[in-house]
């Protein structure tokens, strides 16, 4: 039986999912599917949510919820005499394991989030390429060599394109150092706060900031090289834009389903 705060976490992951699938749609140019996707999430994370409230008012009214704070049934409760002691209450925060401090798992921190600071880095090399590589060449539609593209680019543009996507790599950078330097701290506050899974959604934030933060050169360089060598104020997406962009979209997904939702079979 899965318990009251399960299913509100469950619906809440749902809502949140939402405006992520809409970005989804947005980067590939409204597919219907990631539409059809954020009403469906919408739709069940409403129920999940009705089904927690349903289920959070039959527990009030059956003393389930008292029993869950003090550990009494309404009947050890009725011959308890009463006493002034108020219920202490816990600070819990949502993340899906329980926050207990395991010095033994650092380790195994300092190693996920190294591995996620490579795989940044992969990340950051794949939107170099991609901004002045493959999407270049999908404006131009395989009439230009690479080379006869960035001639024919008007020179204002493109320096503004090469300062605008310096900046990006210098950021992006500055992120992958953070993520390493957070994986490597040796407190013990570090420990009780970054699980491995919390490091690994702290990652997925990161990379889908650094995809997000790439719409910035991105866009610069469609309009401005549309415009010199098609007339146009936008041009073709290539196929690795696209998924270069949905991977920031998985990203982000991953975060919330790594860091709201909890997994684990309770009783009610």
């Amino acid at each position: 039986m899965r318990s009251t705060g399960q299913l509100f976490r469950w619906g809440l992951t749902c809502l949140l999912l939402v405006p992520v699938a809409l970005v989804g749609s947005f980067v590939a140019s409204g597919t219907p599917v990631l539409l059809w996707l954020a009403l469906a999430l919408i739709l069940i994370g409403g129920a999940f949510n009705a089904a927690a409230v349903v289920r959070g008012i039959r527990r009030v009214g059956s003393g389930g919820l008292m029993t869950s704070l003090d550990g009494m049934t309404p009947a050890d409760r009725a011959a308890t005499p009463h006493t002034a002691e108020p219920i202490v209450p816990q600070q819990r925060i949502i993340f899906p394991d329980d926050g207990t401090v395991n010095p033994a798992d650092r380790r195994l921190r300092r190693r996920v989030g190294l591995a996620a600071a490579a795989m940044l880095i992969a990340l950051t090399g794949w939107g170099v390429y991609t901004l002045t590589v493959a999407q270049p060449l999908a404006i131009c539609q395989g009439q230009l060599t690479l080379d006869q593209v960035y001639a024919a680019w008007g020179t204002p543009s493109r320096i503004a394109f090469s300062v605008s996507i310096t900046i990006w790599v210098i950021l992006s950078l500055a992120v992958v150092i953070g993520v390493a330097l957070i994986a490597l701290l040796p407190s013990l506050d570090a420990d009780r706060l970054l699980s491995w899974r919390r490091m690994l959604a702290l990652a997925c934030i990161a990379g889908s900031a650094i995809v997000v933060a790439s719409l910035a050169p991105y866009f610069a360089m469609t309009f401005s090289l549309s415009e010199d060598l098609l007339g146009t104020r936008g041009g073709p997406q290539s196929a690795e834009s696209l998924v270069y962009g949905l991977t920031g979209v998985a990203l982000s997904a991953a975060a919330i389903l790594l860091t709201v939702p909890d997994w684990r079979r309770r009783a009610r």
